[in-house]
């Protein structure tokens, strides 16, 4: 069989999304460049497999002079202090940690956002540990994480289409309360996402960081035939308020087939009731 070879215009495509945030404001790119990424993963699927290789070989040369002539101690130290991360990372009770303020508290510098950072990017590192990097990144609250995670929850190229790293990416963004790029982030996921368990920690997070304005994005989620998903939209709307949504519960609470769920429909309206009185 002959050599394969990507498509030339697939590459032009990748590139141009790539280079997009430096020629267009971020709030206008950052959905133009993950529409352009998401057609070249459907148009170009054999890139998620070459893009790599490609971009290993052609910057094969450049890395070993660098590695012969330029490799400085701080790339040792950074190196170390990614060990150490790991270290701290790989404990049994890191998850409890992150409940804990004090060690969280470690990781909030700026010299700490480019550890976890770079431990993410770092897909030699077993996924296991990079997720662990991923929840943490988001309990510090450093909001420099926002972009870097959004990317990585929308990007197939970093995530892998993974629906752990999905799930943990999004769970991390929830650290982030009423930030409007979080939840643009979110929604425009919600659009594309067909796993359900990533949509449903999508809704989760949608009624935990949004408000009543993200209620209409979360309509239609409604009529969805899994239950998770719709106990999902329900609590998150009787979270979030909004009278437009009560119709659709009314309806729910009347007429659905599941008695969880029109309990359900039921207590949201309750809430969204006692919110207008309050």
């Amino acid at each position: 069989m002959g050599t394969s070879y990507l498509p030339a215009d697939c590459l032009i495509i990748s590139g141009f999304a790539e280079a997009l945030p430096a020629v267009i404001p971020p709030e206008f790119s950052y959905e133009l460049r993950m529409s352009v990424k998401r057609m070249v993963s459907m148009l170009c699927p054999e890139l998620n497999q070459k893009k790599k290789i490609v971009s290993y070989l052609a910057g094969l040369p450049f890395l070993i002079l660098f590695a012969m002539f330029f490799l400085a101690p701080g790339d040792a130290a950074a190196s170390s202090d990614v060990d150490r991360l790991v270290a701290e990372l790989k404990r049994p009770d890191w998850q409890d940690s992150l409940a804990m303020p004090g060690w969280v508290a470690r990781f909030k510098n700026d010299q700490s956002y480019d550890t976890l950072t770079d431990l993410i990017s770092n897909k030699g590192i077993n996924w296991r540990i990079r997720i662990r990097a991923i929840r943490l990144l988001g309990a510090t609250g450093n909001t420099r994480g926002i972009n870097f995670l959004a990317d990585i929850l929308n990007d197939p190229f970093l995530n892998n289409d993974c629906p752990a790293i999905k799930w943990n990416t999004i769970t991390a963004l929830g650290n982030f309360k009423k930030d409007q790029t979080v939840i643009d982030t979110l929604l425009y996921s919600l659009r594309f996402e067909d796993n359900i368990v990533v949509r449903e920690v999508l809704i989760e997070t949608l009624g935990k960081v949004g408000d009543a304005r993200v209620v209409p994005f979360l309509i239609p989620v409604l009529n969805d035939k899994s239950f998770a998903i719709r106990r999902s939209a329900i609590e998150a709307i009787g979270a979030l308020g909004g009278r437009e949504a009560a119709p659709f519960l009314k309806r729910l609470s009347d007429y659905d087939g599941d008695p969880y769920i029109r309990n359900e429909a039921l207590s949201s309206l309750k809430k969204i009731d006692r919110r207008e009185r309050s």
